[in-house]
């Protein structure tokens, strides 16, 4: 059982308010929510992967109660190497297709 399904609505909007420039970047990714122990206790880990003007970005945020109590670019332990990925449409940039 994950979190809130919601919460992808909640992360997108969430990563739209801290990265003031994020329609510069592009090819948004998101991995699977996974139950984590972090420093504010268990909570679910959802990693968010992009690219920067050609730089490869993972930012990893923590969820309790579909609400972000952390986040920060991932660090090693965050293990978002290892995620698998899908496309994440909320954040897409530009406009919508026609059809």
């Amino acid at each position: 059982m994950g979190p809130d399904p919601s919460s992808r609505e909640v992360i997108a909007a969430h990563l739209k308010a801290i990265f003031k420039n994020y329609a510069s970047y592009d090819a948004f990714e998101i991995s699977d929510p996974r139950w984590v122990h972090s420093i504010k206790g268990w909570n679910w880990l959802t990693c968010v992967r992009f690219q920067d003007r050609g730089h490869l970005r993972i930012y990893a945020l923590f969820l309790n109660a579909n609400k972000i109590v952390d986040d920060r670019y991932s660090v090693q332990t965050d293990n978002c190497d290892t995620q698998t990925y899908v496309p994440f449409e909320r954040m897409q940039v530009g406009l919508d297709p026609l059809h």
